[in-house]
Formats: C-alpha cells, sequence, structure tokens
C-alpha cells in the first residue's frame, strides 16, 4: 500500500464518520473542510509526482530537474505529516515516520 492510498482510505474513514456524526442536519463543515483540503494535498502530491517524472524523462541534472525533484520532496513531507496522525493504524508503514528516508 503506498502513502497515498493509505491516506486517500483514512480520508474515505473520516467523512464517513463526519456524514455519520450528524444525519439529521448534515455532517459538520469544518470535518468535511478538512477532508477536501487534504485531499488537494494528495491531488498535489500526485500533480508533482507526475511533473517530476516528465521532468526526469526530458533533463538530465537540470535546475529544472532539481526543483521538481524539491517540489516532490516537500509534497512528500506534508504526506509523511498527515499519515504521522494514524501512525497507530495496522496498515501504517513505519518508514512513512516523518524525517525517515526510504
Amino acid at each position: 500500500m503506498t502513502i497515498v492510498e493509505f491516506l486517500s482510505a483514512r480520508l474515505v474513514e473520516a467523512e464517513q464518520a463526519a456524514q455519520a456524526a450528524s444525519p439529521a442536519s448534515g455532517p459538520p463543515p469544518r470535518a468535511l473542510a478538512e477532508v477536501e483540503a487534504k485531499r488537494r494535498i494528495l491531488h498535489g502530491y500526485n500533480h508533482a509526482y507526475r511533473t517530476c517524472l516528465h521532468t526526469l524523462h526530458q533533463a538530465d541534472g537540470s535546475a529544472e530537474a532539481n526543483g521538481a525533484w524539491s517540489a516532490l520532496h516537500a509534497w512528500r513531507r506534508a504526506l509523511e505529516c498527515l499519515a504521522a496522525i494514524y501512525d497507530d493504524h495496522p496498515d501504517y508503514d513505519p518508514s512513512w515516520k516523518v524525517g525517515v528516508t526510504s
């Protein structure tokens, strides 16, 4: 399981929990906003990943490639911070711990 798959599953669970918490009045707007914000972070990471791969195929050691790697690394760290919330989950991979490189 990738960190993106792991976080996507946790966001589905969080959204379902928010929906179930207040079925009559609707889910708390803040809970849904938090889920959406985290989904945008996942989307940003996926976009940075694709951009990085594309750039690496076209440039060797250029500043553009280095910038793409730096951006991807920053997005990855953000995902690791989000995943750390769930470090007691059975599917959590300890290699995702912030500061641990794989």
